[in-house]
């Protein structure tokens, strides 16, 4: 039998090998490996977080707010942390456990009404205590959270958190809705949102501090990298003016039975554009309820041959190349051969002798091809170079095209099409900004969007956008004249009361994305006064048939839209109107 002495002596051997063993592993953490242990040890407590910057705010020439960040956050969970109530495993007690098993149960009553989520998934997600990040809710208003955490506090709840994620809001719903765009998943998606994404975001800062399991340490190391909020962004149009033209424009569709249609308000010397409308159109912040081909702009997308609108350019080309006059007169019949095809005017006609002028206001096809073959080819397309057909404007809008105008080389029949408009492609702002070079003296000047970019208030004005000189001040006011006797000449449909104004129609094929040509676009351009041009009204109707031409399907809209907008911007009505007719056209005596 061992005696009590022996087994006593065996234990204390025992015990000194056991804390032999302790003290040499407290000598190995503490001595030899106590930084890198202590390094894990701050690494595990160690929280880095993004800290986003505020996206820059959208807003119109009047200082109307167009898209806003809203602080919105996210409401998430972390459920290993609601399993024990932020306590040590090892320091819980009965009461503290039985707590905590109640939690989610509880905590989902409070929190699925607050934030309108069903409870029973909400319960769910807080009984995965395998996990430490549950998102419960996204883009929470920050007074609802407020409200929220206040109540779980009271409530002696934790594990429930917000991380910031702000939300994109347009107070103006639709209006300007296809040049504002939307965002998607934090990145702008459609409009200016998306071209100038990297200008709007901005660059986040980043945040990392010690946490504990009852959360942040508030006397830990932190360490905050400020972010940087994103540019401001101010543009030209008149929210209200925008407003007024969506909605004409869209009535006008619509009793028109028509696909889409565009109307354009352009500041005729500074290239401003004052509206850019598109009907049909969406709300920016349900972007998801829209066709997706209605979320984009048919004003920069949409390609078109311009149809008898091309004649202001091509006129003014021979007037400022000194190959006409507006009394000149051409001979001319009822149609013309260009290559295999024979073009005629859209009014019966024989043989008659039309002057510049009435090519413009009877709008001759016949006439203007006539008068066009005095130019070689090669300078008439020159001359629509400068006008900025075939280059994009450079808008600031995604998906913007180009257009087409035919090569230096062109065949004769190509030089003829593009005479009256076809065989050569646009947009809409592309036009708009053609024109207004003539009725701005002959000076083609780039259109614009952006008025002024900043931050913190502080706007600075943006570039002036750069111009230059296509046909000579004579030439280009010898056309609006002719515009203006276009407009005499349809007066009561097209005439704006108190003002002198010149105008032309135009109607063209549209082409099909499958190849060819489906419907047709009937458009109206329109300058105001003759005199001193300072707006430009642009309107496009598209059609899915061929039915009806630019003065009776565009003509009520651009009336109404320049009879809104001359007022508004404080143009002074004309001293006086004359309405005489000049010589337009005469028929030859009978052949014999």
């Amino acid at each position: 039998m061992v005696s009590p002495t022996r087994r006593l002596r065996v234990l204390i051997v025992l015990v000194a090998i056991i804390f032999s063993f302790v003290g040499a592993r407290a000598v190995q953490i503490q001595v030899f490996n106590g930084k890198a242990v202590a390094a894990q040890a701050a690494t595990d407590m160690t929280v880095a977080r993004s800290v986003p910057a505020v996206r820059g705010t959208i807003t119109a020439r009047d200082g109307s707010v167009l898209a806003l960040t809203e602080s919105t956050v996210n409401v998430v969970a972390d459920p290993k942390r609601i399993s024990t109530n932020g306590k040590e495993l090892t320091t819980m007690t009965q009461a503290d456990r039985d707590k905590a098993a109640s939690a989610p149960a509880a905590m989902a009553d409070i929190i699925a009404p607050a934030l309108g989520l069903d409870r029973a998934e909400v319960e769910a997600k807080l009984r995965k205590t395998d996990s430490q990040y549950q998102l419960l809710a996204k883009q929470v208003a920050a007074s609802t959270w407020s409200s929220l955490n206040t109540a779980l506090t009271e409530a002696g709840f934790i594990g429930i958190t917000r991380e910031s994620n702000p939300s994109r809001v347009y107070p103006y719903g639709s209006v300007a809705s296809n040049v504002v765009g939307f965002m998607s998943d934090g990145k702008g998606a459609a409009g200016l949102e998306r071209s100038l994404d990297s200008t709007l975001t901005g660059t986040p800062g980043r945040e990392i501090f010690e946490t504990s399991p009852m959360g942040k340490i508030p006397l830990g190391n932190q360490v905050l990298t400020p972010a940087v909020d994103g540019t401001d962004v101010q543009l030209t149009l008149d929210p209200d003016l925008q407003w007024m033209v969506e909605q004409r424009l869209a009535d006008r569709v619509k009793e028109v039975s028509g696909n889409w249609g565009v109307a354009i308000v352009m500041d005729v010397e500074t290239g401003q554009l004052l509206s850019l409308a598109n009907y049909p159109s969406f709300d920016a912040n349900n972007p998801g309820d829209a066709k997706a081909e209605d979320t984009g702009n048919r004003g920069v997308n949409a390609v078109y041959e311009p149809g008898s609108v091309q004649k202001v350019l091509t006129l003014a080309s021979l007037l400022d190349a000194g190959l006409t006059t507006p009394d000149t007169t051409y001979k001319i019949d009822g149609t013309i051969d260009v290559g295999e095809h024979t073009v005629k005017d859209s009014f019966t006609h024989g043989p008659i002798d039309i002057t510049t002028r009435g090519i413009l206001v009877r709008s001759s096809n016949v006439g203007a091809i006539t008068a066009a073959r005095a130019m070689p080819a090669a300078k008439l397309r020159d001359y629509m170079v400068k006008f900025g057909l075939g280059t994009k404007t450079d808008l600031g809008l995604p998906g913007e095209v180009s257009g087409s105008v035919p090569p230096p080389d062109m065949a004769q029949y190509q030089a003829d099409s593009m005479a009256f408009g076809y065989g050569v492609s646009v947009s809409a702002v592309q036009m708009a900004a053609a024109v207004a070079a003539v009725a701005n003296g002959g000076v083609y000047t780039e259109p614009s969007l952006i008025k002024a970019t900043g931050t913190e208030g502080a706007m600075n004005p943006a570039e002036a956008p750069a111009s230059h000189r296509v046909v000579s001040e004579e030439a280009a006011h010898e056309v609006v004249k002719m515009m203006e006797q276009r407009t005499i000449y349809n007066d009561a449909q097209i005439g704006i009361p108190g003002y002198t104004s010149g105008a032309k129609t135009g109607s063209a094929r549209l082409a099909s994305t499958s190849g060819g040509y489906s419907g047709q676009v009937a458009s109206i351009v329109g300058v105001a006064p003759v005199d001193d041009p300072q707006i430009l009204v642009y309107v496009l109707v598209a059609r899915p048939d061929t039915e009806g031409a630019g003065l009776g399907m565009a003509g009520p809209v651009y009336k109404d839209i320049m009879s809104l907008a001359l007022p508004r911007y404080g143009v002074t009505p004309s001293a006086s109107i004359d309405k005489t007719q000049l010589p337009l056209v005469k028929e030859e005596e009978p052949r014999r």
